[in-house]
């Protein structure tokens, strides 16, 4: 099993999203979403949602007052 993650903001809100995808096992799954405060959330619209780097989002997290 190999766990993938990426981060995402929004550029217009700054909201930031990160997404979980589980991959070579033998079933299927779901991809789970997470807000900036790592608690789950259902699957998001990702419109004006662009792709950053886990440094970068850590970073934007810790500057809008989360850890």
């Amino acid at each position: 099993m190999k766990t993938t993650l990426t981060f995402y903001k929004n550029s217009n809100t700054g909201g930031l999203v990160m997404k979980q995808h589980f991959s070579e096992i033998s079933f299927e799954s779901p991809d789970y979403f997470y807000d900036k405060n790592r608690k789950s959330i259902d699957i998001p619209d990702l419109t004006g949602f662009v792709e950053i780097s886990e440094k970068k989002f850590n970073r934007e997290s810790k500057r809008n007052g989360t850890s």
